[in-house]
This record gives structure tokens, sequence and C-alpha cells, in this order.
């Protein structure tokens, strides 16, 4: 197992490497070796006004920002989409067979997908992402018009490869680009972005279909918007400088993983887990990351709700997911409140209090919905305050868990290491496991299993597997993080900033 070294400094972390040897196999990526210049003069920003100075294209923070508009344009456009419930239709069952298929596919794609990326570079992988998840929106704008399942099956199933790149992609540049000291602001700002521009993406379908107070499937303009903006994120993954060329404030480069081969990447995943077996407690928090969609947007606001209904809590959902994932990010960087560890252990208890307090809320109407059967009194609209303001207060409670579970995720994943290589391999476990957990649960929804089944396996997977992070927390988690150099194999080096 790599040790941790106490570090006095970001410097320090890249100078002080513990070099890992294997007899079956060694990682390959890209190091820093000797007689090579591991710093180099921070890029200059650009004053505008004034004390007010634009940080550099080539800075880490405005990379961060960047790929938070990506995130933004594509993944956050699929949340749209998928938030107003059944994919915007009145029946959900052909959706939840699309994000049977899609999650399937990230499964399988997402723990190998790290050498595509590292061959293809994150611009063109995030590039292609934009282009499968915009696939999805199309073919439900054809469903609305010719009901034809085979094309919605097909673009879940493409939308789900291009998930798998574009995710493992933005993982490991999220948690590789800032200091090791700046990754909770780092994990604000991209999910606070990609929050936000969701939220901003909600009022498509809610201005769209503001009329429409039956159940009702979602119009041509909406799908068409969707689809234009998810095509425009891969315009502006276009825009994402080289790593490599990337200097943090510190003078240190960004290092990333290059040129590794699918059965190296396979090797990776061995060397990893077998010099880090405490990831394993990972993994039953990565399972349940994915596990809320089904019932949130099928189980919940598609049964309780009209369309605009829908729409509307979708919108203030968004912006629950917004708020949470920033101010847990702030939290987890806020050395106010003591060291790392003591605040890994903080954040996870306001995490751990926060669902239980919300699924104890939700407990009620969950015993009051049931498959086939209208919900009493009737479809809530928005217009109904005295009615409708509890389930959708609830329902913005729920985008508060996930957000906040999401930023968790990210965070304590960059404490475990502050090699690239590794990260991407953390990020594709984190996804990986969330894919197939999501493939499992959409697969329940299709079978009709009860709504207070759904909801309490919901409940339980989540509260469980908070046990096994605590566990991983008390061990692994420490006020600094040693960057892991495991290279037993000759390898390529960086690309100097000036070329």
């Amino acid at each position: 197992m790599a040790s941790d070294l106490e570090t006095k400094s970001s410097q320090a972390d890249v100078k002080d490497a513990t070099v890992i040897n294997d007899t079956e196999t060694a990682m390959t990526h890209d190091v820093q070796t000797e007689g090579e210049t591991a710093y180099a003069t921070p890029p200059k920003g650009y004053r505008i006004f004034g004390n007010i100075v634009i940080p550099a294209y080539r800075s880490p923070i405005v990379q961060c920002v960047i790929i938070a508009c990506v995130h933004l344009l594509v993944v956050g456009m699929f949340n749209v989409l998928s938030g107003l419930g059944g994919g915007g239709q009145v029946n959900p069952t052909t959706s939840n067979n699309a994000n049977t298929i899609l999650y399937s596919l990230f499964c399988f794609f997402a723990l190998t997908a790290g050498s595509v990326v590292n061959f293809l570079g994150p611009k063109i992988t995030l590039a292609m992402g934009g282009v499968g998840y915009s696939l999805l929106s199309a073919s439900y704008w054809s469903y609305n018009h010719n009901s034809n399942d085979g094309f919605v099956y097909f673009g879940g199933a493409m939308c789900g490869i291009a998930a798998a790149f574009l995710w493992t992609a933005e993982g490991a540049l999220i948690m590789s680009l800032p200091m090791e000291k700046d990754k909770g602001k780092y994990i604000s700002i991209f999910y606070g972005i990609s929050f936000f521009g969701t939220v901003i993406g909600a009022i498509i379908p809610t201005v769209e279909n503001w009329g429409v107070t039956t159940a009702g499937s979602a119009n041509d303009a909406t799908y068409i918007a969707l689809f234009i903006l998810m095509l425009c994120g891969s315009v502006v993954a276009c825009c994402i400088s080289n790593p490599s060329r990337v200097i943090r404030n510190d003078g240190s480069r960004v290092f990333i993983p290059r040129n590794t081969t699918f059965m190296q990447e396979l090797k990776n995943i061995v060397v990893v887990v077998k010099k880090e077996p405490w990831i394993i407690l990972f993994f039953p928090y990565s399972f349940a990351g994915l596990w809320y969609i089904p019932y949130q947007s099928n189980d919940f606001n598609a049964y309780f709700f009209d369309l605009r209904t829908r729409a509307f809590g979708s919108l203030w959902f968004d912006f629950g997911q917004f708020v949470m994932a920033v101010l847990m990010g702030m939290l987890l960087d806020w050395k106010a409140v003591g060291n790392r560890r003591r605040r890994a252990f903080i954040g996870w208890t306001v995490l751990f209090v926060l669902l239980n307090a919300v699924f104890i809320g939700g407990v009620f109407p969950a015993r009051r919905s049931h498959r086939g059967v209208t919900p009493p009194g009737g479809l809530l609209d928005v217009d109904q305050k005295s009615r409708a303001a509890g389930y959708i207060t609830l329902f913005v409670f729920y985008g508060c868990v996930d957000g906040a579970w999401q930023a968790f995720a990210w965070w304590i994943a960059g404490c475990l290491s502050n090699d690239p290589l590794v990260l991407s391999i953390y990020a594709a476990f984190y996804k990986v496991f969330g894919a197939m957990g999501a493939a499992i649960v959409f697969n329940l929804d299709v079978r009709e299993i009860s709504y207070q089944a759904m909801f309490g396996s919901y409940w339980g997977l989540l509260a469980g597997s908070m046990l096994f992070i605590l566990v991983l927390i008390y061990k692994r988690v420490e006020d600094s993080t040693a960057l892991i150099t495991e290279a037993a194999v000759p390898v390529e080096k960086i690309v100097p900033v000036d070329e």
C-alpha cells in the first residue's frame, strides 16, 4: 500500500514520492523524470480594470471553469431531461429500458475508458461525449412523432458509451488540476457551475410546458433545445487546453497519464486495488450514488405531479443540488473548522444527518404512492399551493442530498491520492459502480417493484454505504497526501509548456 508522506507544501508533494515496484505488473503513465524541470513560472492573468485580474487561459482555475461549462451543457441538460420523469414521456417504460441499456454500457466502458481518454486526449474525448448525449435527446424528439422504441434504445446506448468517456476524462482532470489544499474549492466551482447551469436549463421545459396541466409528454421545442445545447457542449470542449501546459499557482505542473493501452489499463486497476485495498470501502458509496434517479424522477416526480409541475419541481431540485454541492465543497476546504481529517468527519456527519432527515420526511408520501393508482386527490399542480408545497419542498431536499453526495465523493477520492493515473481509476470506480447500481434500479422500475420497496432500497443503500465510507475516512484520510509515482518501466516525459 502506498504510504502517505507528510509534506510542508504542495511542492513537496511533487518532489517527495513513493515508488511502488510490483513484480507482476507496473503502472505506466507520465511522471517527472530526473533532470526534468518540475516547475515553471505560472502564466500571468489579464488586468481589465483596477485590481480586477482575469486568470490566464492556461491556469487551472480557467480550465476548471471550461470543463464545468462542458458538464453544464452536456450532463446538465441530460439531468434536465431525466428530471422530467420518464424522459418527459407519459409512460416511463421506454425511458426505463433505455436507461437500463445506458447505464449497463456506461458500467462496461467506464472501467477501461482511461485508455481511450489517454489516447485521444481530454479535448476530443469530451467533444465526443456531447455528441453521444445529444442522440438521446434527439431520440425522444423522434419518439414524440413515431413512438420508435428502437431509436430511443440506440440513443441510450450511445449516451452510455459517451458518458463513460466523458466522466472519466472530467473526473481525472478535476481531481488533478488543483493543488492539494484547493481540491474542495475546485469541486465547488465545478459542481456549482454545472448545477447552476442545470437550473437555468430547467427553465426551458418549465416555460415550454407551462400550459400542460395533465400528465402529458414534453413538446418538441423542449427536446430540440436540449439537443442543441448538448452539441454546444462539444464545441466548448474544443477550448480545453492540453493539461500538460497548465501551470498551478505554485509553479508545479499538472501531471497527466498518457497512452495507456487497454490491457495496461486493466493491469493498472489490479495494481491500484492491491496497493490501496481500502478503496473497496468506496465501492458501496459509489454503487448508491445513482440509485436515486428512477425513484426521484419516475416514482415521485412523475407520479405525484402534472407535467408543468414536474418541470417546475425539477428546476428547484437542480437548485438544491447547486446549493449543497457548493456548500459541501466550501465546508470540506474550510480550514477554520480543523485539519483535513477533521473536515472529512464533519462533512460525513453533515451528509449523514441531512440524508436521514430528508428520508424521514419522504416516508409519508412513499406510503401514499402505489403503482397503477392515481395519487389521492389526483395529480398535484403548482397552483395548488396547500397540497403541492410540501411535496415540492421534499423534492428540493432530495436534490440537496444528491448535490452534497456527489461533492463529498469527489473530495474523498481526491484525498486518497495526488497521482493523476490513480485518480482517473478512482473516478472510473465511482462511475462504474454508480452506473451498475443505476442499471439495476432502472430494471427494478421496469419490473414495477412497489414504490415502497424502491424507496426503502434507496434509503437503505445510502445510509448503509455511509458506514463504509466512514471506515475509509478513519483508515485512509490524512492531513496531507503524497504524490504516488507507480512506475517500474520507462515512461514518456511530460510535454514541455512552451511547445
